[in-house]
């Protein structure tokens, strides 16, 4: 088992996320008598500053989820923020869906939270409680009771992929445990599986996708058939999963490419010598078909289309590091967001920066 590669990995993450603190100014009062002017705060994003998701509701706006900031809402003309000043039930959100009601839901730190702009309920995962030396030492952002994943199947069913507990089915009574020991056993001899995205595909098949060499699992509604690199996987972590409208299922890999499912098994596809990279974490379609991929830790955007990748290469393109989600708004423009806060549009002929300013 590949203990020793999600080790780095999640040093690396660790690392980042925890000693990047230091990035943020604080105003220092003056001293009495002076004629100083005090300051108030700027906040400068770390690279623990995030966007996770980009999703288009039925209605047509689209939101961004955030780790530190809530979730924005676009509406095509502006945007407007949701923290829990306003009910939400955590500032921690890495993704939302949208239940056959209209009913949004988010993926938190804290559990599911149900939130409709004037109220929130909260929905808590079953408790864990895991605390080692390892986890304590080197992933210390390991929470099984927060939410990675969701999705919401067409009988209200949700499917909820957790940070290091395996999955869950939730049927709006009992919880049901899945997946807790479907991945590689960790130094401190015991299992921390994080399910990074669960899909359905037109069967009604339902797919979980693991970050902690687990590789990628399906549920056919009675039973799990799981899937690694022998089977043709680029790589056995998994950080998303896609379904085109033609039915065509991908999964971005931390550093194999992306895969697709091919009969029993899946095929593979890397990408040229100076083309993207092969980390293709971030997966989406747009309304053209392309099939649009980024890498989260490295820099480079690009699409596949007609088996064929083609670079986005304009005027700061460069800028397009650590993205971590894309998405289209109603319009046809393609977002991207990802760590440092940044969000960019791509309007089909330039990038336009909306990052927050602090």
């Amino acid at each position: 088992m590949k203990t020793g590669i999600l080790f780095g990995t999640l040093l690396i993450l660790t690392a980042v996320m925890f000693f990047g603190c230091s990035d943020e100014m604080s105003a220092t009062a003056p001293e009495a008598g002076s004629d100083e002017v005090l300051v108030e705060p700027v906040k400068r994003y770390t690279s623990g500053d995030v966007i996770f998701d980009a999703f288009q509701d039925s209605r047509g706006d689209l939101w961004f989820c955030t780790s530190n900031e809530g979730v924005f809402k676009y509406d095509g003309e502006s945007f407007t923020q949701y923290t829990t000043e306003n009910g939400l039930c955590s500032n921690d959100i890495s993704q939302v869906v949208e239940d056959a009601q209209g009913q949004l839901w988010f993926a938190t730190d804290k559990g599911i939270c149900g939130f409709d702009e004037s109220f929130s309920v909260l929905i808590p995962l079953p408790q864990q409680e895991i605390n080692t030396k390892w986890l304590r030492d080197c992933y210390p952002v390991v929470n099984p009771n927060g939410v990675s994943s969701l999705f919401v199947d067409s009988t209200g069913v949700f499917w909820i992929g957790s940070n290091g507990a395996g999955a869950y089915r939730y049927d709006g009574e009992s919880f049901e445990s899945y997946l807790t020991e479907q991945c590689a056993l960790m130094p401190d001899s015991l299992h921390h599986n994080v399910v990074s995205d669960i899909i359905q595909d037109h069967e009604g098949n339902i797919w979980f996708t693991s970050f902690s060499h687990g590789g990628v699992s399906r549920y056919d509604g009675s039973t799990f058939t799981h899937y690694d690199t022998t089977d043709g996987l680029g790589d056995d972590m998994i950080a998303s999963a896609y379904v085109q409208r033609d039915g065509r299922i991908w999964f971005g890999t931390q550093d194999g490419g992306m895969s697709y499912v091919d009969g029993e098994g899946f095929q593979t596809v890397y990408r040229p010598e100076g083309e993207c990279h092969n980390n293709m974490a971030t997966l989406f379609e747009d309304s053209k078909g392309r099939l649009w991929m980024a890498s989260y830790a490295r820099s480079g955007v690009c699409w596949y289309e007609n088996g064929e990748f083609t670079s986005l290469e304009i005027k700061n393109s460069d800028k397009l590091v650590d993205i971590k989600c894309i998405g289209e708004d109603r319009n046809g423009n393609i977002w991207f967001g990802g760590r440092y806060g940044i969000l960019w549009r791509y309007d089909g002929s330039e990038l336009k920066d909306f990052t927050q300013k602090g």
